[in-house]
Parts: structure tokens; C-alpha cells; sequence
């Protein structure tokens, strides 16, 4: 369960010592910007979540994403993310007591940069990120998912760039199968379709040359069956973002506290089954 720390101070210690670049820089965790790599440009991300708390019991789940980007034109730009993860849980009478680490899947991601937010008034790109998983978020079991997401994004920044915004509204489409060792035979034949809609906004203001201070807010709620009139749950998440930035590298921690979930599970506000009561996520990046 060490291995996500591992990595993160491997790939740290190699930003460090990396010649200059220009940086395509995340102000925010979870809120992607407008805008993209320039033609030729490519960039190396490590990203490392930290999910903690179900109300009941002990749970402890890691997401770490390793992507790489490479700009094809000064609008167009392609990713290529592989993806682990980890759960430690006991106690939860809803999960199988489970200590584990191992390879989630893979995802790309293809981002057009429609207008520039440092060249219009408000910049605008649009993302789609084709994914497959092996592993449940939840439980970390067996198990098929493929997705499409959806992504508009908005950016809007403010005097001289000192005060970034940004806003997304995404769509996702999944479609999920038991594992192996789980459900009946027709279930395992079977995939069960399901539609997640999110939505992000941050504010980061910088308070001294390379760093950003801000926050961050965030609402995801999912459909069985697709049907976005079923709304099956809700989740709200509000907290703090800290951006560095440099010509070498950059980093992003967002801190996300659960505010308010809905129908409330193991809470008396919060919705603490398919979400946790705490997120936390790092971001390091370095272009070449």
C-alpha cells in the first residue's frame, strides 16, 4: 500500500532535476482549464487521490493516475493515463474486508482548445476521455467497466492573470459487468449501463509570484439505468486548492471534504456509499 508514496517521491525527485520548460500548469485538482499544449509540446503527470471515511468502519482507498500528454497542433492535444489503485477496508458490512493494490486500466483523453483564455475574453475546450477499468472504485474487486466522458470547459481569468476561474460540466456514460466472482450467471453476461453528471468550479488567486491560493467546489450525481430523470444520489465537496508554478514544474493539492450528500448513508447529512467523507488529491506535472 506504500507504492503510490513510492512513486510520488520518485517522480518528484526527476521534476527536480529537469531542464526548464513552458508549462501547460493545473491551477485546480479536479476543474480542468482551457487551455492546451502547444504544438510538439508534451507533459508527464502524476496524479495520487486519497479517498478516506465511509461512516462505518475502517476505509482507506488510493487512486494513482500516470499520464502523458502531447500536444499534435497549438489546439489539439492527446493523453494516454495508466492507472492503479488501492484499498485497505474492514468493518464495513456493505464491503468485504479487503487489503490490496493493483492495475485499475487505462483512459485517453482527447482536449480542443476552442478560444484561449489569455487571448478572449473567456476561453472554452472541448474533452472527451474514453475509459476502461478492471477494478471497482468502491470495493476494489473484479470487476468490466467501459466510459465515455464528456467534458465543457470554461476559464475566465482576471487582472493580468493573477486570478484564474475556471468551470466544467461533465457527462459520463458507463458501462459496468460483475466480476468474475460476483453476481449470477446472467448478470456476468450482462453489462448494466448507468450516466454520471459533474459538475466543477474553482477560484485561485496568486499571493506571491509562482504560488495560487483558492478553492474548489464540486457536485456528481449518477443515473441507473441512464435515466437522467432517476436521480440516484448526490454529493457535494467544497475545499481549499494550492497551485505552485515554475518554468521547471508545478503542483496542485486539493483538499475535499464531503459538505452535503443525498439520500444520507452512515450520516446524518452525508452521502457515504458510493463517496467518501474526504478526498484529497496531488497533482505534479513537467513539460518537455
Amino acid at each position: 500500500m506504500r507504492t503510490p508514496a513510492v512513486l510520488a517521491i520518485i517522480v518528484v525527485s526527476g521534476l527536480l532535476m529537469a531542464t526548464p520548460a513552458l508549462a501547460d500548469e493545473n491551477y485546480f485538482g479536479y476543474s480542468y482549464g482551457a487551455e492546451t499544449l502547444p504544438k510538439g509540446k508534451s507533459e508527464a503527470y502524476l496524479w495520487l487521490t486519497s479517498r478516506v471515511g465511509k461512516g462505518v468502519g475502517s476505509y482507506q482507498a488510493w487512486d494513482n493516475f500516470n499520464e502523458f500528454e502531447y500536444g499534435f497542433t497549438d489546439r489539439f492535444q492527446a493523453s494516454l493515463y495508466l492507472n492503479t489503485s488501492g484499498h485497505r477496508i474492514k468493518g464495513n458490512p456493505d464491503l468485504e474486508n479487503n487489503s490490496s493494490f493493483g492495475f485499475e486500466g487505462v483512459r485517453t483523453s482527447f482536449k480542443y482548445g476552442v478560444l484561449s483564455p489569455f487571448t478572449h475574453s473567456v476561453g472554452l475546450a472541448l474533452y472527451v476521455e474514453p475509459e476502461y477499468s478492471r477494478r471497482d472504485k468502491i470495493s476494489g474487486e473484479a470487476f468490466t467497466e467501459f466510459a465515455i466522458e464528456s467534458k465543457l470547459i470554461l476559464q475566465k481569468n482576471f487582472r493580468d492573470d493573477t486570478i484564474v476561474s475556471a468551470v466544467n460540466l461533465t457527462y459520463e456514460h458507463e458501462w459496468e459487468k460483475e466480476g468474475e466472482e460476483e453476481g449470477t450467471a446472467a448478470e456476468k453476461d450482462e453489462f448494466e449501463r448507468e450516466a454520471a453528471i459533474e459538475f466543477t468550479a474553482g477560484l485561485n488567486y496568486r499571493f506571491r509570484p509562482k504560488w495560487f491560493l483558492g478553492v474548489e467546489a464540486r457536485r456528481h450525481s449518477e443515473y441507473p439505468d441512464a435515466d437522467l430523470g432517476n436521480e440516484e444520489h448526490a454529493a457535494y465537496f467544497l475545499g481549499p486548492v494550492l497551485h505552485y508554478g515554475s518554468q521547471r514544474w508545478w503542483f496542485t493539492a486539493t483538499v475535499f471534504p464531503q459538505i452535503y450528500g443525498t439520500p444520507h448513508v452512515n450520516s446524518i447529512r452525508l452521502h457515504l456509499d458510493e463517496h467518501e467523507r474526504i478526498e484529497t488529491r496531488f497533482k505534479v506535472g513537467f513539460n518537455f
